[in-house]
């Protein structure tokens, strides 16, 4: 069975108005509220509330270049990590007798190693 569109139309119209009834009664809307207003704009930026690390006076291109400087330091310490992780892992492997299973200790190192390979990938992407 269908319903024609001026039915459904009216069905909806019934809903909505029940609806709205139900919720002016619960207290949660006033029966003159026909719909929801816009919500409140944020209170206006407090120019004292401002990031205190950022710097005062300096142009966006300085900025920008003092930021890529300190990231690629960074990069450069964590890639030296990397490697001198990397190469305590090869010595104890090499140090280690020959068998079938890495000890608990070796398997923790590769997960540093991984973790902080993540880091640094992430930070040659630009996060």
């Amino acid at each position: 069975m269908t319903l024609d569109s001026a039915t459904q139309t009216g069905r909806r119209e019934i809903l909505a108005r029940w609806s709205g009834l139900a919720l002016a009664g619960l207290g949660i809307i006033s029966p003159q509220d026909k719909r929801a207003g816009f919500p409140n704009p944020p209170a206006p930026a407090d120019p004292s509330d401002q990031d205190k690390n950022a710097t005062q006076g300096i142009d966006p291109q300085t900025a920008k270049r003092v930021m890529a400087a300190k990231n690629e330091k960074e990069f450069r310490e964590g890639v030296e990590k990397l490697y001198q992780m990397a190469t305590e892992l090869r010595d104890e492997l090499t140090q280690a007798p020959k068998m079938n299973v890495l000890s608990v200790r070796m398997y923790k190192k590769t997960e540093e190693i991984e973790k902080l390979a993540k880091q640094l990938k992430s930070k040659a992407k630009g996060g």
